[in-house]
């Protein structure tokens, strides 16, 4: 090519090249374009993951403190879920109509957790301290000053040796363990001849005495002072 020639190509060269960076630009522009959409950009870090709730070691201390708050005697409210605690989750579930297992389930943890109330009187014009047993749920209610004190899991007598019904009141107290001719009591307090409410420890789902009231050990601790003599006893078959 000679001299001549190469003048006459050289614009057309430089449009050439010119076009080409043009091009290139454009292809960067739209590939830019494409990595803002997020098609050719890097996946992005995945978002932190918060942590669970912490709702294991909590439940079993807001399921003391709401059975406490509803009136069963759990004992100390410190989120240990031990026999007394197993007593007052049994003495919920009689007055609930539930499997009697004394047992947190979640089904169990979930009712106890959305209750609210407590249950009706068994005898609506009862002294404002009283003693109330319903031999059909089992359990015990204690009133004191008009209002409702504890509720207590209890296994009264069996059919072949029934609790007396009725209304009484109570006489006579044992301080501790002692013998009498319906076995062995703890802090019995006496309501009619040789019956009486006490501690024991055996107090299943179901009516196993020999005619007494048994309740839970820790209960029987402090229930005599709760109950001075004269206090009127209410036993309902209901």
């Amino acid at each position: 090519m000679n001299k001549t020639t190469l003048t006459r190509k050289l614009p057309a060269l430089l449009l050439t090249v010119a076009a080409g960076q043009v091009g290139l630009a454009g292809a960067a522009s739209a590939q830019g374009g494409l990595l803002g959409t997020g098609l050719f950009a890097p996946p992005a870090p995945a978002a932190p993951v918060a942590p669970a709730a912490a709702t294991t070691a909590s439940t079993p201390l807001a399921v003391e403190q709401k059975l406490e708050a509803l009136r069963y005697d759990v004992g100390p409210v410190d989120g240990n879920i031990d026999a007394m605690t197993n007593h007052a989750v049994m003495a919920f579930q009689k007055v609930n109509g539930m499997p009697r297992t004394g047992q947190l389930s979640d089904d169990v943890t979930a009712r106890i957790l959305s209750t609210n109330g407590q249950p009706p009187v068994l005898v609506p014009n009862g002294e404002p301290t009283r003693v109330e047993v319903s031999l059909a749920r089992q359990v015990l209610f204690l009133y004191e000053n008009g209002s409702l004190l504890k509720i207590l899991s209890v296994s009264s007598g069996t059919s072949a040796t029934p609790t007396p019904t009725g209304t009484f009141r109570t006489f006579r107290s044992e301080p501790g363990w002692h013998t009498s001719a319906l076995g062995r009591l703890y802090n019995a307090q006496y309501f009619v001849g040789g019956y009486a409410i006490h501690g024991s420890n055996s107090v299943p789902a179901e009516p196993a005495s020999h005619g007494c009231v048994r309740i839970p050990m820790n209960s029987a601790e402090w229930f005599p002072e709760r109950v001075p003599h004269g206090t009127q006893v209410v036993i309902s078959e209901s």
